[in-house]
C-alpha cells in the first residue's frame, strides 16, 4: 500500500469516541488505534497510555500484539492512530513526528485546548514530512 491520500474517511461514532476518550483521560493524553475496511475507519480500539503523561503517550506492547492479532483474525486493516493534546493544539509535536512508525496510517490528534469545542485533525507523517488530511465523515 502506498502513502495515504490527502483525505481520510471515518464514521461519526468513531470520531465522537476519540473526543470522548480525550475528555475522559484529560489532563493526561489518551491514545488508541483505528481500523476498518475499504479505507473507511469504522472501529476504535482504546489503548492505555502507559506513560500516564500530559505531554506524551506510549502503548503497551502486549496490547499492540493483541490488536494486530485481532486484525488478522477479523480481516480488518490498521488505518490510524489517535491521541490527545489536552493542553496544546491538534498538531503533531516533535515527539509525535519522531515516533510516527506507521507511514501508511492516518494520525488523529484531538485537542482540548479550547474553551469552546474540542478539535480533531488528521495527518500523514512520513519521515519529517507532515501533511494534514481532510476528515470525511461518512456512514458505514
Amino acid at each position: 500500500m502506498g502513502l495515504r491520500e490527502d483525505r481520510v474517511k471515518i464514521i461519526p461514532a468513531v470520531q465522537e469516541e476519540i473526543l470522548q476518550h480525550a475528555r475522559e483521560e484529560s489532563p493526561q493524553e489518551c491514545c488508541g488505534l483505528l481500523s476498518g475496511e475499504r479505507e473507511i475507519i469504522t472501529r476504535l480500539h482504546r489503548m492505555r497510555n502507559i506513560l500516564r503523561s500530559e505531554v506524551r503517550y506510549a502503548m503497551d506492547p502486549t496490547d499492540l500484539f493483541h490488536f494486530f492479532k485481532e486484525l488478522r483474525y477479523c480481516g480488518y486493516r490498521h488505518l490510524g492512530i489517535y491521541h490527545s493534546h489536552p493542553m496544546s493544539e491538534a498538531y503533531p509535536s516533535a515527539t509525535d513526528i519522531e515516533q510516527a512508525f506507521y507511514p501508511n496510517c492516518s494520525y488523529f490528534i484531538a485537542s482540548l485546548n479550547c474553551n469552546c469545542l474540542p478539535s480533531l485533525r488528521a495527518f500523514t507523517i512520513t519521515g519529517q514530512a507532515v501533511m494534514e488530511q481532510m476528515i470525511d465523515i461518512v456512514t458505514g
